[in-house]
């Protein structure tokens, strides 16, 4: 995992870690918070099955996933979902049921990403025609009680499941 090796204010190697998510300099006093990413994902129901994303970058490229991404600074967890739905699939999601939420670790290019993921729930009338085959490799429809769980890309991603079944949605 790469970390601070000088510090970003006065250049001091005099910088330490508190192990959880703050950096202080010992020479400036420059403090910098690590804090939680906030990431959202969609459980879309289509017909009594979910739409699941095939990974087409990494971190884990070509594991299974949830369509969805990070919130971007002042967007809500639901108007960064509608976003992000939109930009990888090409539909406007209708109304998101909030499913509840779970910690993460998303390491991208050698940094590891404290991530808090809110899973929300929303039915949709058809499967994207076109979708971005960049971000997303394939689209998988399956029923939810056949998900292949050891396929998923974060342990977060299982829990999010975990919610729908115990709400009995599909």
């Amino acid at each position: 995992m790469k970390k601070f090796d000088y510090c970003p204010c006065c250049g001091s190697r005099d910088i330490i870690f508190d192990d959880v998510k703050k950096y202080q300099c010992r020479t400036c006093s420059f403090t910098f918070f690590q804090n939680v990413a906030t990431a959202v994902a969609a459980v879309l129901e289509y017909h009594g099955k979910i739409l699941l994303i095939k990974r087409g970058e990494e971190p884990r490229k070509g594991k299974l996933d949830f369509p969805g991404g990070f919130v971007d600074p002042k967007e809500t967890a639901e108007d960064g979902l509608k976003r992000e739905v939109k930009e990888e699939l090409n539909i406007n999601p209708g109304e998101l049921k909030y499913l509840g939420s779970f910690p993460n670790i998303y390491e991208y290019k050698g940094v590891l990403y404290n991530t808090c993921d809110l899973f929300f729930y929303c039915p949709i009338d058809a499967i994207p025609a076109e979708f971005d085959k960049t971000e997303i490799a394939e689209l998988v429809l399956v029923n939810p009680k056949e998900v292949p769980q050891e396929e998923f890309a974060f342990e977060s991603t299982k829990k999010g499941l975990a919610l729908l079944h115990m709400r009995n949605l599909t």
